[in-house]
């Protein structure tokens, strides 16, 4: 990794633990390594999915949402994370 791409690596990993937060602060702290490795391996799955076939990634995020009570929310933490590692 060049020395632009560890700056944005760890800009990701802050905006990560970010995002996070809420459920970092209800869950012991032994178990926080794991539950970030878990968000980011899921995060990493979804964009696959999303750049491989896009209108399946679509429906997917349909069904998902259909069962969220603030669809919007996704959205909102979205915009967060890319602002947060784009910066």
């Amino acid at each position: 990794m060049k020395a632009s791409d560890d700056a944005q690596w760890a800009q990701y990993g802050r905006a990560l633990i970010d995002s996070m937060s809420e459920v970092l602060a209800e869950t012991p702290e032994n178990i926080h390594a794991n539950l970030l490795e878990t968000a980011d391996y899921w995060l990493s799955l979804g964009l696959v999915l999303g750049l491989r076939d896009p209108d399946q990634a679509r429906q997917l995020l349909q069904v998902i949402e259909a069962h969220e009570a603030e669809r919007g929310e996704l959205e909102r933490d979205a915009t967060s994370l890319l602002g947060q590692v784009f910066e």
